[in-house]
């Protein structure tokens, strides 16, 4: 344990708490030693105090002048965040080390060591999985005990590129999260999905009947073997899209939207339920399936999803109900006759940050559907190349404001919007050229719309 000894050592974090724990026992544990192990910086730092750890972490929380946040008092457990770190604290009361232990959720997570004599305690041969690359419950009990591990399993499996042992898809099947607090499902699905391939994951995520625990309110698609293939197969699409192929090309856009690390996992979610609504938009008429309108339920359904289920936060829920509402826009755009400027402009006005997520999603629809993708790239191209232009002009001020309308006459209302955004396109395109030219036609463009 020479690698472990080492770091506990030059650790100035580990060597704080050690300095403040009096006569107490004291034990680096869990995903600390198992990180350090596989050279891997931790990013927090786990200890278990004999006596009370609520109480351990007060007074480190004083000395250190760190932040103090109950975990649980049931489970004695507590955290102090710092300016550069997290440490959370467990007391191990009248249990012991071992039963400590022995609730924890996976072998590599139920490793300890003492920082008085650096005696390595592994009961449940966490060591021996970890140099195997192997996800392995600590108990056969770990998982009814929190539904969770489930999600963490999967999630563990991705990050550190380990396997899940065969016991851990027989012990999780029929096991329901449905009384665990959405913001920890959200975290762990937002983890899952960050995890560059985890397709797989996903396909096994789905055997055991995750999403329709998770996600009620999809029921109708996750049942619809043909809809919900088509959705799996869009996951599919984006995630290798992320790797290589058309938008890898575009790369000073595919960087600038990608420098935010939470739109990868909501993109890949808005392509798993972008087609949420087509159960309950189905509609055969003269010979033929339509699904209207399935975009705009879609938006209100993963809305739901995202608020009540994961408990995401605004701006996570407006951009995953965005990419839905608009993905079937870029195909009518892609197939219409005519295609203006105008359109593109709007496209891009309309749809903000999220105009590539957008396009991606649009591209990986259209892949999974009926693998031609051809015609989407061209027209992709074209519109980026009119908003590379735009934005390379300098930037256009309105000749027409809401205040103009007003002093026309207009009462401020839905119309005002609409109005300012077809003069607006009209000044773009050069057919106006002041506000007189702008206000002349105010009236005329009121009674069109």
């Amino acid at each position: 344990m020479r690698k472990l000894e080492e770091f506990i050592t030059d650790s100035q974090h580990i060597q704080t708490v050690k300095n403040l724990k009096g006569k107490k026992d004291l034990y680096l544990v869990g995903g600390t030693i198992r990180d350090i192990l596989l050279g891997i910086q931790p990013k927090d730092y786990d200890f278990a105090v004999s006596g009370s750890g609520i109480k351990f972490a007060r007074t480190f929380a004083r000395k250190t002048k760190g932040a103090f946040v109950l975990l649980s008092e049931d489970d004695d457990e507590a955290r102090v965040v710092t300016k550069d770190i997290i440490y959370d604290f467990i007391g191990l009361g009248k249990n012991g080390l071992l039963n400590d232990l022995k609730r924890r959720d996976f072998t590599i997570n139920s490793m300890a060591i003492n920082l008085d004599t650096y005696e390595f305690l592994d009961p449940f041969k966490g060591m021996k999985d970890l140099g195997k690359g192997l996800i392995r419950l600590t108990t056969d009990e770990s998982i009814k005990a929190d539904p969770l591990r489930i999600l963490r399993g999967f999630r563990f499996a991705l990050e550190l590129d380990f396997d899940l042992n065969k016991n851990f898809f027989k012990l999780a099947r029929g096991i329901s999260l449905s009384k665990i607090a959405a913001e920890r499902i959200g975290y762990e699905i937002l983890r899952i999905m960050s995890a560059p391939n985890s397709y797989k994951k996903i396909l096994k995520m789905d055997e055991l009947g995750l999403f329709i625990d998770i996600f009620p309110e999809a029921r109708k698609i996750i049942e619809d073997s043909y809809l919900w293939g088509h959705s799996l197969n869009t996951y599919y699409a984006i995630e290798g899209l992320m790797r290589e192929g058309f938008f890898k090309k575009i790369e000073l856009e595919f960087s600038r939207y990608f420098s935010v690390p939470v739109r990868i996992p909501l993109l890949k979610l808005a392509g798993l339920f972008h087609d949420v609504a087509k159960p309950d938009t189905f509609l055969l008429k003269e010979g033929d399936v339509h699904f209207y309108g399935h975009d705009i339920k879609g938006a209100r359904i993963v809305q739901i999803l995202g608020y009540q289920r994961l408990k995401f936060s605004r701006s996570e829920v407006a951009m995953l109900r965005k990419l839905v509402k608009e993905h079937m826009r870029l195909h009518l755009l892609a197939t219409n006759k005519e295609l203006t400027d105008r359109a593109i402009r709007r496209f891009f006005r309309d749809l903000g940050d999220d105009w590539f997520g957008a396009m991606m999603l649009a591209w990986a629809d259209g892949y999974a559907t009926a693998g031609w993708t051809r015609h989407l790239e061209t027209v992709f191209m074209r519109m980026i190349e009119l908003k590379r232009t735009d934005d390379a002009k300098p930037k256009v001020a309105r000749l027409v404001n809401g205040y103009d309308l007003i002093a026309l006459g207009l009462k401020p209302g839905p119309k005002f919007k609409i109005i300012l955004r077809e003069l607006f396109d009209l000044q773009l395109e050069g057919k106006i050229e002041t506000k007189e030219q702008g206000l002349k036609i105010v009236h005329e463009i009121d009674e069109r719309i």
